[in-house]
């Protein structure tokens, strides 16, 4: 039996540190619109827990043999079943959407023990290993080498951490466009483009971060041509699993929709760009790096977000294998739960907002037109 919980302030948490956190509303408002949607991939027997029952139930009956036998409980009624002994706390298994400090606090004042739920010290590795000074400094120098040992010239990528306005001014004099972030940060938030020089606002906004979240990183600014991503699960023993590719586009930075297709549709997709191989030994390569690099920090699902990137005078496009690195469940995890069988149509995920409410939209591909239906999205 699983609980699972779509808390999707998770990455503002991490952002927060150990600051008082509230969710900001449109967060809070997310969670009442799309809270019902882990019982997409929930098991039989398993509990969701929403805002709200009733209209997290009437969401889910929209989504057509989907969350059938899971449980969809508020706070007030999984409080009241842990207490009377309905849920019995001692063989409950905890799946949140990503694992924070506020979830777990949650969960304990709703009533689970104290030794369900994971550490501290293992909430703090999570959260050092959540941040892009982590992967500059641990992952992607690494992944990048060893790919191109493996497929020379085919993959790129760089990102340095900065930790002063002076080692800013420095970097810029070689690298005269690029892409700042903080080492924190949710739906595309804390980005910032520069070229040459800072405008006085991004300035602020560098010197800010580097003294809330104690760097920046700094990576060179690519033609990015195709976002795509490859999910992961990372079991109780360390063995991190590849689970499939990620077909999704970004406007502004900010997710917008995924492919729903057949792992075979969504490999042939990237080998317009691609070859086989490559795609290939890049999931390879990276499971192979999480599972030791992760070993006793981490279990659950993970995503890595990648693209594909246009070079002037070269020939073919380069992979960055590391754009992000999102030690969570994402949307490419709820597609890969979507996922059509070989004899229904492919489809287009998508989260709409409208009149003040999200609601979660998919849309049947006409045949022939994966390229224009994705582009679109």
């Amino acid at each position: 039996m699983t609980l699972h919980i779509f808390n999707l302030d998770h990455d503002l948490v991490l952002a927060a540190g150990n600051e008082h956190f509230t969710a900001p509303k449109a967060a809070r408002t997310l969670y009442a619109d799309l809270g019902f949607l882990p019982a997409l991939w929930a098991k039989e027997g398993d509990f969701v827990l929403v805002a709200e029952m009733e209209s997290a139930n009437e969401r889910l009956r929209h989504i057509k043999g989907r969350g059938k036998g899971v449980q969809l409980i508020d706070r007030d009624t999984l409080k009241r079943m842990l207490a009377d002994g309905s849920i019995n706390c001692s063989t409950l298994k905890i799946e949140p959407w990503g694992w924070d400090k506020n979830v777990s606090e949650l969960l304990e004042g709703l009533g689970v023990k104290a030794d369900a739920l994971p550490t501290t010290e293992w909430l703090e590795n999570v959260r050092c290993i959540s941040s892009r000074e982590w992967v500059s400094d641990n992952l992607l120098p690494a992944l990048v080498s060893q790919l191109n040992n493996i497929h020379p010239a085919n993959f790129l990528g760089a990102s340095f951490v900065v930790k002063s306005m002076e080692q800013l001014g420095k970097l810029l004099q070689s690298h005269t466009q690029v892409v700042v972030k903080a080492p924190w940060s949710s739906s595309g938030r804390g980005i910032r483009y520069i070229e040459n020089s800072p405008d006085p606002s991004t300035a602020g906004w560098c010197a800010n971060m580097i003294e809330k979240q104690g760097c920046i990183t700094v990576e060179p600014y690519y033609n990015k041509v195709r976002d795509f991503g490859m999910e992961f699960n990372v079991d109780a023993n360390g063995h991190v699993r590849y689970l499939g590719l990620s077909i999704f586009k970004t406007s502004k930075r900010t997710y917008t929709g995924s492919l729903l297709a057949t792992e075979a549709t969504k490999t042939q997709y990237l080998l317009q760009y691609v070859d086989a191989d490559v795609l290939k030994t890049t999931a390879y390569i990276i499971a192979e790096m999480l599972s030791r690099l992760l070993a006793n920090n981490y279990v659950g699902p993970l995503g890595v977000d990648m693209m594909l990137v246009n070079v002037e005078g070269e020939s073919k496009l380069k992979v960055h294998p590391c754009v992000e690195l999102n030690l969570r469940r994402t949307m490419g995890h709820v597609a890969l739960a979507l996922t059509p069988l070989e004899t229904e149509p492919q489809q287009l995920m998508n989260i709409d907002y409208s009149k003040g409410t999200y609601h979660l939209r998919l849309h049947t591909l006409a045949d022939g037109l994966l390229n224009t239906s994705i582009a679109r999205l």
